[in-house]
Formats: C-alpha cells, structure tokens, sequence
C-alpha cells in the first residue's frame, strides 16, 4: 500500500512508442535523395507554382497530438481523492512520508499528531523535560519519514544528545526510550493510516 500511495503521487506518464531518445534528423542532406528525379530547381519551381493556386486558408488550428491518459491514471487519482477522506492525522502522514510534501502544515500536522499521542505519557515531567520532548518529536517525524522511504537514519543518537544537551547515560536511561516511544507511535500511526486507506479503496 505505501508503494501505491508513492506511485499515485509521483508516478510520470509513460513516453509514446514513436517518442525515442535521439533527436529528430531535418537536414536536407540527409533527404536530399528523395527529392523528384527532375532536380531540386524543377521541384522548388512545381511547388511555387502549386501554391500560388491557393484560394483560401484554414484558419482552424490544426489538431495537436495529445498523450492519452495510462490505463492506472484514473487508479492513483481514486487514491489521492481516497486519502482527502481519511482523518487529518491520517492525511498528513500519508503526503509527508510518501507523497513528499513539501507544505509545512502536512509535516506539522504529523508532529502534533505525534506529541497528542505521546505526551500523556510524559506525566508530571518537568518544563525543561516537556519542551525538550517537543523538539525531539519533530526530528522523530522526519527520522522516520526517512527510515520508511530510504531505511536511513538521518538523525543519530550522538547528535541528539549535543542538541539536547545531555550525557551519554542521560541518554540511555531517559531520553532514548522516549526517542524509540516516538518512533513506536510514528510506526502505529502510519500502520492505521495505510489500513484506513485500504478499506476505502478496496
């Protein structure tokens, strides 16, 4: 399902058979043997005369050819149109991790999605404990974009801790659980969201 979502937001048309990668050749030497066997002056002088017996003009643009829809278009629209019925946290998941949103209120909204889920685990912590945990909520969201889309870890534990400020068994006895609690939430989210999505597209 997350392949589907991916393809339905960024899957390009595929290229026309006649569309190759080399250019188009339109030098007259090339041609130059397919020109009537009276010469090329015998020919550019019949197509002189030709064209003087032009009476009238079409005036009608002529017909441009068009590239028809691939036969899975109509598909990745019902599935984007699918995802704007799901519920809001749902919606921003599903476009921040794999539509590769660039809006800021899709990769907001996964991250208050995350600290709704996850405070009330914090309980009576402390201020500087809360505020810290905001912070590390919004690099847990782009984290595990990457881990679902790439499998890497782009914000390392050592890291964190110079951001937070803290020491190695600071970390491991405290912020570290809370991290991987993070990324637990962010793996349950995007599990409910894949299967809401499934239901109404199935």
């Amino acid at each position: 399902m997350r392949r589907t979502v991916v393809y339905a937001h960024a899957a390009p048309s595929p290229r026309r058979v006649s569309e190759g990668d080399e250019a188009a050749r339109y030098c007259d030497d090339v041609y130059r043997d397919r020109l009537p066997p009276a010469g090329p002056a015998r020919w550019a002088a019949e197509m002189k005369r030709a064209s003087t017996r032009l009476v009238a003009s079409h005036t009608r643009a002529k017909p441009k050819s068009t590239l028809p829809l691939p036969p899975w278009a109509f598909e990745d629209a019902k599935v984007v149109a699918a995802i704007r019925k799901l519920p809001a946290d749902y919606q921003h998941w599903l476009r921040y991790a794999y539509a590769d949103s660039r809006e800021w209120a899709d990769e907001q909204g996964v991250t208050v999605a995350l600290w709704a889920r996850f405070e009330p685990t914090l309980g009576n912590a402390r201020a500087k404990t809360v505020k810290g945990c905001k912070g590390l909520a919004h690099l847990a969201a782009q984290c595990h974009k990457s881990r679902k889309n790439s499998g890497k870890v782009i914000h390392e534990p050592a890291r964190l801790q110079e951001l937070l400020q803290i020491t190695r068994a600071n970390w491991d006895k405290h912020w570290g659980p809370r991290w991987h609690a993070m990324h637990g939430i962010l793996n349950q989210l995007d599990r409910e969201a894949l299967e809401a999505l499934w239901r109404i597209t199935e």
